[in-house]
Formats: C-alpha cells, sequence, structure tokens
C-alpha cells in the first residue's frame, strides 16, 4: 500500500481547496495548450520545430496552439549586445518562424534564463538585459515566454534568501515585456516557493514540481508530481495557473490507461496542457477529448479539491462554469476496484467523459476504476431520462485495499466473480444479461446464470466464471471486460488479471523460475552471477568470503525480487552475503515476505563477514519476496548474493 500517512492526506484535503470563485470576471482563456521541444534537448532545429508544428495544427481547433522552444535556440553570444538564435539550428531566424506559426493559427513560447546563462546549450541569460531582450523577443513575435531559474548570480543579492531574489528578478522581467507576451515563471525545484506570490507577478503558470526536473515518463513519478501538485492549486485561479510538467502521452514510458490518468488530473486541476512527444505520436484517444479539455479550460478556472484520499483511492471535484461539477475517482493501486462518492440529494445527469456514457443517479456516483486508472464525470441536475448508473465489477478485490491484480496459472481453471450494482437507483433495471470478455483462447463458462429479468434500486447482481487460460499461456497481464446488457444501454467494467506459473514440486532453484517483479538499485538482478555493474548480464560467479556458488541471485540492495507461489510451497533457503566483488564496504540486511509477513531477516551483513544461511517457512503464502535493504549507509557498494536460493514446494492439485 501507498505509505501515505493519516496527516499528509488530511493535508492533501485541507490544503487543496480552491478559492471561492465568487463574482470574479472569467479569465481570457484557460490553461495554456501546445507542445514543448524538451524531447529534443539540444538536438532542436527550425526544421523540427515546424515537423512539430505541422502535427500541432491539426490539434489547434482543441486548443494545442503553444509551440515552445525548450532551450538550445540561442547561439553562445549575444551580437552586438543583442540575443541571437543559433545560425546553425534555426538559420531562417525567429522572426520567419513566429510567422510561419501565426500562419497556422500556432504561438511562438521561448525560453529565457533569469540567470547569466540558459539551463542548457551554453547561450546567454537575460540578468541585466532584461528591458533589452524582452524588446527584442516582442519585435519577433514571440507570444510566451518560459522564464527559466539557471545560473542565478546570488552573490550580486548578499542578504537576500533564494524567494526574495526571484521576486526581483521574476517581476523583472515581467514588466519588461508587456501584456502582449504571456509570461511563465520555471522554477523546477520550487526553491522560489512561486505558489506564495506569484499571482501578483503576472504570470500566467508557476511551476509546481520539486520531485523530479523534468517529469520523467513513468507513472510512479507522475503521481508523485500530481500530489505535490494537489498540496499547491489553492493559490492558483483564472489566469494564474500550477503547472505540475509537461503531458507525456506518446513517448511510451506509461500505457495509454496511465497517459488518460495524467491528462484527467491535470485537466480537473486547471493545469496546462502541454505536449512533451511529437504531436503526431501522441495519442489522439487521449490528447484530444474535447469534453475533457472543456473541462480543463473552463471559464470558471478552479482547480478541483480533494474531497477523499486514503493512500489509494482519491475522489476530487472541479466546480464548472454554469452549475455543473467534475468528479474523478482516481485508483492509484495495481489493481481493479470500486471508488463511490455520494453527491447531494437529488437526480443527476453523470456523463463519463472518456467513454461518452451518459447515466442517471440519484446521488450515488460509482464506478469499478482500473489500476492506475481514473474516471471523469461531469455531472448537473437533470431530470433526463437516461438509465440508471451501474456499477460493472470485474475481479473485485477480495478486501479494500487489496493492491494485487488476480492471478491465474496457465491451464488451470479458476473461479472470478463479476457484480452489477443498479448504483444510479433512478429506475429498475430489466432484462439484464452479463457477458465476460477474456482473450483469444482462454475459456469462461458461467457457473451461475448470466441473466436476470429486473435489477430494483441499490441490488446487486453477481455471476460466478469458471476461468481457464491455455496451457502454455505467456506470463503477463491480460484484461477481462465484463458487459451488462439491458433494455435500453449497456455498461461495462475492466479489469486487468495476471498470469503466472507456480513453482512445480519438490525443491527448486530460484534462479530457474520466473519472477513475476524485480526491482534493483543498479542495473538488472542477474541469475546465477553476481551483480556485476548497471548492464545486463555483466555478473560474475556469485562469491562471498572466497566461498563460491554455482546457483543463486545477484542483486544490488535495495532489492526486492518477487515469486508465484500460490500457496503450494513450504520453504525457501539460501546463503546471504555480500559479493566480493565490492571488497568489505557493502552492507545490506536480507529479507524472506510471505504475503504481508515477514518470515526471516538475517540483520545488516557487511562485505567483511561470511554467509549466513536462511531458512524461512513460507506456508500458504501466495507470493514469496526476497527483499535486500540497504544497510544504513550509501548503497554504493551494495552487491547483494542470494547465493544457492532455492524453494521448496508440494505436489500441485490438480
Amino acid at each position: 500500500m501507498r505509505k501515505l500517512t493519516a496527516a499528509a492526506a488530511a493535508a492533501l484535503l485541507t490544503l487543496a481547496l480552491p478559492p471561492s470563485p465568487g463574482a470574479a470576471a472569467a479569465p481570457a482563456g484557460g490553461p495554456p495548450m501546445g507542445w514543448s521541444s524538451r524531447s529534443l534537448g539540444c538536438s532542436v532545429s527550425e526544421t523540427s520545430v515546424r515537423q512539430a508544428a505541422a502535427g500541432l495544427a491539426a490539434l489547434a481547433p482543441l486548443g494545442y496552439r503553444l509551440v515552445l522552444i525548450d532551450d538550445c535556440w540561442l547561439a553562445p553570444q549575444r551580437a552586438a549586445g543583442a540575443l541571437a538564435p543559433d545560425p546553425a539550428r534555426f538559420p531562417g531566424g525567429i522572426k520567419a518562424l513566429a510567422d510561419h506559426l501565426h500562419g497556422l493559427g500556432l504561438r511562438l513560447g521561448l525560453s529565457l534564463s533569469a540567470g547569466t546563462k540558459a539551463c542548457s546549450g551554453g547561450g546567454p541569460g537575460s540578468y541585466r538585459n532584461e528591458a533589452a531582450d524582452a524588446e527584442l523577443v516582442r519585435s519577433w513575435g514571440v507570444d510566451h515566454v518560459k522564464y527559466d531559474w539557471c545560473n542565478i548570480p546570488t552573490a550580486d543579492f548578499p542578504g537576500q534568501n533564494v524567494q526574495q531574489i526571484a521576486q526581483t528578478l521574476y517581476p523583472r522581467m515581467r514588466q519588461a515585456l508587456g501584456d502582449s507576451v504571456a509570461f511563465a515563471m520555471n522554477n523546477e525545484d520550487g526553491s522560489t516557493v512561486p505558489w506564495l506570490w506569484a499571482k501578483d507577478s503576472g504570470a500566467v503558470t508557476w511551476r509546481t514540481n520539486v520531485y523530479n526536473r523534468p517529469l520523467p515518463d513513468a507513472y510512479a513519478s507522475m503521481v508523485d508530481v500530481w500530489e505535490t501538485n494537489q498540496l499547491r492549486v489553492q493559490y492558483a485561479g483564472p489566469g494564474n495557473w500550477a503547472d505540475p510538467d509537461l503531458i507525456q502521452a506518446g513517448r511510451g514510458g506509461m500505457t495509454e490507461a496511465e497517459y488518460r490518468t495524467q491528462v484527467t488530473l491535470w485537466a480537473v486541476g486547471a493545469a496546462p496542457l502541454v505536449l512533451q512527444a511529437d504531436p503526431a505520436a501522441a495519442p489522439k484517444a487521449v490528447v484530444a477529448n474535447p469534453k475533457v479539455i472543456a473541462v480543463d479550460q473552463d471559464r470558471l478556472g478552479v482547480p478541483a479539491r480533494l474531497v477523499r484520499s486514503d493512500g489509494w483511492y482519491h475522489v476530487l471535484v472541479k466546480p464548472l462554469d454554469g452549475g455543473d461539477q467534475a468528479v474523478v475517482l482516481f485508483n492509484e493501486s495495481n489493481r481493479a476496484t470500486t471508488i463511490s462518492y455520494r453527491l447531494p440529494a437529488g437526480r443527476y445527469r453523470a456523463e463519463e467523459l472518456w467513454s461518452g456514457q451518459v447515466a442517471t443517479t440519484t446521488g450515488e456516483l460509482s464506478a469499478h476504476v482500473p489500476a492506475h486508472g481514473a474516471v471523469m464525470y461531469r455531472v448537473g441536475p437533470s431530470r433526463e431520462q437516461a438509465p440508471p448508473l451501474l456499477t460493472v465489477e470485474t475481479d473485485p478485490p477480495a478486501f479494500l485495499g487489496d493492491d494485487r491484480p488476480g492471478t491465474l496459472e496457465p491451464g488451470r481453471q479458476r473461479d472470478v466473480i463479476t457484480r452489477v450494482v443498479n448504483s444510479g437507483a433512478t429506475a429498475r433495471v430489466r432484462d439484464l444479461r452479463v457477458t465476460l470478455a477474456v482473450p483469444d483462447g482462454w475459456t469462461a463458462e458461467a457457473r451461475t446464470p448470466a441473466t436476470r429479468s429486473r435489477l430494483d434500486a441499490g441490488e446487486t447482481f453477481t455471476v460466478t466464471w469458471a476461468l481457464t487460460p491455455p496451457a502454455g499461456t505467456e506470463p503477463r497481464a491480460y484484461d477481462l471486460t465484463t458487459t451488462a446488457a439491458f433494455t435500453g444501454g449497456t455498461a461495462t467494467g475492466t479489469a486487468v488479471v495476471a498470469v503466472a506459473q507456480a513453482p512445480g514440486a519438490g525443491r527448486t532453484y530460484l534462479s530457474d523460475l520466473p519472477w513475476t517483479s524485480a526491482k534493483n538499485y543498479f542495473g538488472p538482478v542477474e541469475r546465477d552471477t553476481s551483480n556485476g555493474d548497471k548492464a545486463a548480464g555483466d555478473g560474475r560467479p556469485l562469491t562471498i568470503e572466497g566461498v563460491r556458488y554455482a546457483k543463486g541471485l545477484g542483486a544490488h540492495a535495495p532489492a526486492d525480487i518477487e515469486f508465484y507461489t500460490a500457496g503450494r510451497c513450504r520453504g525457501v533457503e539460501f546463503t546471504a552475503g555480500i559479493d566480493d566483488e565490492v571488497g568489505p564496504a557493502g552492507s545490506a540486511g536480507f529479507e524472506v515476505w510471505a504475503d504481508g509477513r515477514r518470515v526471516a531477516y538475517t540483520g545488516v551483513l557487511t562485505g567483511a563477514q561470511p554467509g549466513k544461511k536462511v531458512t524461512a517457512s513460507v506456508s500458504g503464502a501466495r507470493f514469496v519476496r526476497l527483499v535486500a535493504t540497504n544497510g544504513g549507509d550509501n548503497a554504493t557498494s551494495d552487491h547483494a548474493d542470494f547465493a544457492d536460493a532455492a524453494i521448496t514446494c508440494d505436489q500441485a492439485s490438480s
């Protein structure tokens, strides 16, 4: 379970309350939308920007109009005291590029630095040249300046902290640019705490991402950045947007569902929607949903508040112009689960903006949300005669907080249940028929009736399915989708299940078995060799205090290696120690976990100690993990060996 303390959850729930929109005038526009050249780095060029702009033009009707050149566009030196574009990268100049973009209905943004040098590319900063630089970029037709916080000459400001220096330098450029150029404050590490004062600086955006510089294309990092952003959005509002960083969709590091979650969280938070991937590669199903974009660009400009969070499951609510509200149900965990939110008493129209499904509810807003997924409803009072909202669950968790996908073995049958709940409770559902879609070659047979003549308000209908993946099924994740068809409509619910192979009967070396997951501090976990260096397959013979071992797992602490055991294994054994390849410097603790229980721990072992024999009972456990923890110092030399690691299992039942 995610380690979010009660105090931290309370802080998110309290601090994320947005200011009341009151009677403030509508902003001139919503948060910026467009594309950034960040992924191109210093390979950026006039040609690559024009190519990206051609792709972005197709998205311009939806609001994607900003083309932001992020560093490396500057020549190394000023020309006669003025900024100049790099002649090799931008031979046609910035004005010609701006004219071209304007002809496509787009806007040009440039990055500048508040310090003496640009952040990347070696170009000059704008320190003490703010007025001249601002006049020049205006003459080029630049529409937007992202003002970076790099190479700041702090010695010129004796006795002042970083915030005080920023409150001098940022407004200086803002005022020089004038009202015709949008101004974005880009202090990535948060040291200037812009959320406390950016509103008075005239900045259209200010950064909240203090975890990563810049945001990696990874789900866990994206969630960390979102949580940090949620602590800052209370200070944001119309024309002064909190910026948690770029949209990653299309880069390849996350699944489409995870990219959809990022866009959902950014949209409900009234954040900029600026793409990092080539616009032509960004999945249109994720970045081009007009109803989701409308939530982001809503005229009220109020970020969502977090009304519920327990560390895994989150509910966010954003008031919208005209009286509707956007409600997001976000499942941060690794298993599909049902998340609910109770609206005030009344009858509501609820449109799920990603699927387009419209339903009615008397107040219960509920959905079976996929792992790492988010659903977004637009909700408003209505007497519309739409079907009642159905909550359709596929392989629901056995208990609240169960964070592991359901697991099946190739060639073995397992019961899976589906549930349909008339959670909307606005009408009786008639002629209900439930079907379960499974991957090709799998069998799914209903062991209980899959049809029901009616489902009254609040009632639940459960079907048990005998599900069998064929022998030889590749161990990985698979989708299961339940469809509930009824008179006047349909509803669906999807979950992910994992296929994994448990060990056979007898004693088996763990290095000969597939693991379900492996996390390692440096490089991959190695089979039958030490960890070696960073590359895969570069290990050496497992050796602890001069004793060599032919079998085992070579890791670098902290490390966590998990195996599926299906409750049919009895014991794990290995010799724990720091591999001789790092000498006496390394240290680590070695643990065995059986489901949620730690069943063995060596204490901290160092590279100067001989191997320590470990035996652990894992009877009844569905999953077994070998864990190497840091020894309390730095992790540079913590090459942790699970030498001769083996597991003993009983005969598998048919």
